[in-house]
């Protein structure tokens, strides 16, 4: 049916041409009110993607909630959040440091209502078997990475100047682009030292020959500490007057990450089914599916809330401390404006009802998958 089409859409976002979608008026139909435009500030639906683009609409996690969304896809946060500011998207799924806390020191009204992924995904990778080993060693390297909007360069500066460098004259910041070309860059053209990208796009650099390319990520007390790192970010106005809706939308969000992490191969394959494109070429069914649980599971695993320093049991909460620190280690690079608070940049208001669903149901919902 239409409205089932319409769900199953994704436009790639070039620029700032898509239609906006963002009033409902008086008299509109109640389906037409349940539609939600939502960013994910990744070029493409690679695998890592799964919670956001395919598990939740396949499963029906959102249908169920009588929610329609609408995926609209940006390469980096930065030009995620600017869909929402120029209201042709409700809400994006992006980095807090460029997609939230620089926009709100320009005077945004964006706050994070959902925290996506809670363990520090976004560190540099070497070749394991690169000489260097720490973030020390960096000094003088060339780093590659995916666009110069990508919310993974203030991270990576950060941890950098905490490990005595000077992240604006030590290291400069190449684009190199996504999977083979990536790979390319690092290990053929050595263009590059190392990468400064994010867990599933390691592994999906990893994929293009997995027999050859093994990556290493470079850790630091200090990384191990950032959790606050992307988050569903909308405006005020709309966490106020769409409030159900972004309820029903973290709620398939917590769903569909429990599913996941319960079976992550059935989330590879429900991820191929609905983009094809994806599944490794050129290797027999049961490889590809083994890439893709890879690649799912290099997201996943950061997306838990079982193992954080900071205790919590619900979905999406983010705890003043963990904003705290990332937005004050942003601060003190000078990445983000000193007058940014953290009271202002988040809320927890929607938490507790999105956490609302049967998850030992989901669990075996996702045991018992057969496709």
């Amino acid at each position: 049916n239409m409205t089932d089409r319409i769900s199953r859409r994704s436009v790639l976002v070039v620029g700032a041409s898509a239609a906006a979608t963002s009033m409902v008026f008086p008299g509109t139909v109640r389906a037409q009110a349940k539609k939600l435009t939502v960013v994910v500030s990744s070029a493409t639906a690679e695998a890592g993607t799964a919670t956001q683009t395919s598990i939740p609409f396949e499963m029906g996690f959102w249908k169920q909630e009588g929610l329609d969304v609408e995926l609209k896809f940006a390469r980096g946060s930065a030009l995620g959040a600017q869909l929402v500011l120029t209201n042709q998207a409700e809400v994006v799924h992006a980095g807090t440091s460029v997609g939230l806390m620089a926009p709100v020191a320009k005077g945004a009204k964006l706050k994070a209502f959902y925290n996506m992924i809670t363990q520090n995904f976004q560190m540099p990778a070497v070749p394991a078997d690169s000489p260097i080993k720490s973030l020390a060693d960096l000094k003088g390297k060339k780093l590659g990475v995916i666009g110069q909007a990508t919310a993974t360069i203030p991270i990576v500066k950060a941890v950098l100047a905490d490990a005595g460098l000077n992240p604006d004259t030590d290291v400069p910041f190449i684009d190199v682009g996504y999977g083979a070309q990536a790979a390319a860059a690092l290990w053929v053209t050595k263009q590059v030292d190392a990468l400064a990208m994010y867990d599933s796009v390691y592994a999906a650099i990893e994929n293009v020959q997995p027999d050859k390319y093994k990556l290493r990520i470079l850790r630091s007390p200090l990384s191990d500490k950032i959790s606050f790192q992307t988050a569903l970010i909308a405006n005020s106005e709309t966490i106020a007057s769409k409030r159900d809706l972004l309820v029903a939308l973290g709620r398939g969000h917590a769903k569909a990450t429990v599913f996941a992490l319960e079976n992550p191969d059935a989330a590879a394959r429900i991820h191929f089914k609905r983009y094809p494109e994806q599944k490794q070429n050129g290797v027999d069914d049961a490889t590809a599916i083994a890439l893709g649980r890879n690649a799912v599971l290099a997201r996943i695993t950061n997306m838990r809330i079982d193992n954080m320093a900071v205790k919590r049991d619900k979905w999406g909460y983010m705890d003043k401390i963990d904003v705290e620190t990332y937005l004050s280690m942003l601060q003190k690079i000078g990445d983000i404006d000193k007058s940014v608070q953290a009271g202002a940049i988040y809320t927890n208001e929607l938490i507790d009802e999105m956490n609302r669903f049967d998850a030992a149901a989901v669990r075996k919902l996702a045991r018992d998958y057969k496709g």
